[in-house]
């Protein structure tokens, strides 16, 4: 177990100020505070070389989280053992184990050359000169790090920065990998390159991995279960697939051919959008089985093509928080 979360609470005191003036000089003799519950006794476990993403709305309590597992952050009330260890006291053995990234939050020595910042880590965690240079080519290969290595970090654009960010963190061999937004604002190249890194490490290296991100397809491609936060407190974990089948609304069938027949005619609750050979049928999860419309719509069409489509993420996370998909 990497992670137990017993009851976990944080709360925050904001001050109260009221508007213009007079309110101003009223705060200078009265102050009063409003008390914000950014995680609300929130329990949960993660297993040894898991990836867990962490779901939720802005002010869910997601980075709050982060940096309470981290050891930033003192909860409230509550505890919580990373690795086995109280993250506050953070102790060497535990600080060892663990690597840290907040998106455009950077690790490096911005003044000096990457390869410099790299080579400091390999003082500060005293790692031995072999297995280091091992490890580092490794991490270079796979993250296209070799053109960068002799710039200094300030000169580096966004992207290149999060990949040297990335492999800076990894240099220790961790074995819980903390991802507050790891690829916010990169293009879809630098995105796909640290998405297929970060999944090669958990599943190759057996690198826990517990990430946060608005941007889904990150939750997708690098994670298989998912905690989801709905105001501080434990909306759903679990598995992504059971996530997606417990709160997908609707599922989608394409079929290119020739219709025969109408299929509303049987099923009237379908809802249809052609395009040219081309047809969408689109109907609720809970009304139908997949297995009962298909065989359905193979009579009522003279069949060239059929896909079934996977609701998404993004479809799954605009149901649980009551928005219309974009």
């Amino acid at each position: 177990m990497v992670i137990q979360a017993n009851d976990l609470s944080r709360t925050y005191q904001i001050r109260k100020k009221k508007a213009g003036l007079p309110g101003a000089v009223l705060g200078l003799f009265k102050t009063e505070y409003l008390e914000k519950r950014a995680i609300d006794h929130l329990s949960f476990t993660m297993e040894e070389g898991e990836a867990l993403a962490c779901i939720g709305e802005n002010g869910a309590g997601k980075s709050t989280l982060i940096k309470m597992l981290v050891g930033i952050l003192q909860p409230t009330s509550g505890s919580v053992l990373v690795m086995g260890q109280d993250p506050m006291k953070r102790q060497q053995a535990y600080l060892r184990k663990i690597g840290v990234v907040f998106g455009q939050k950077t690790n490096l020595w911005l003044d000096i050359p990457v390869e410099e910042s790299y080579n400091a880590m390999r003082t500060i965690y005293q790692i031995p000169s072999q297995v280091f240079e091992k490890y580092k080519r490794q991490i270079v290969d796979m993250l296209d790090l070799g053109p960068i290595l002799q710039s200094p970090a300030r000169k580096l654009s966004l992207g290149q920065r999060m990949k040297a960010d990335i492999g800076l963190v990894l240099l220790h061999k961790p074995r819980l990998l903390f991802l507050d937004e790891p690829t916010i604002g990169l293009d879809i190249n630098v995105k796909h390159t640290i998405r297929s890194f970060i999944r090669q490490m958990n599943q190759e290296e057996g690198v826990s991995v517990l990430l946060t991100s608005h941007d889904l397809d990150d939750i997708e491609q690098i994670c298989d279960t998912a905690l989801v936060l709905q105001k501080g407190k434990s909306y759903y974990r679990g598995s992504l697939r059971e996530l997606k089948e417990r709160f997908a609304c609707q599922k989608v069938i394409t079929i290119t051919g020739t219709e025969k027949r109408n299929p509303c005619a049987l099923y009237p609750d379908l809802r249809l959008e052609r395009e040219g050979r081309k047809t969408t049928i689109l109907f609720e999860a809970h009304a139908h089985t997949m297995e009962d419309v298909l065989a359905h719509l193979l009579q009522c069409y003279e069949v060239q093509d059929v896909s079934i489509q996977e609701p998404g993420i993004d479809d799954v996370v605009a149901q649980i928080f009551g928005r219309k998909a974009e």
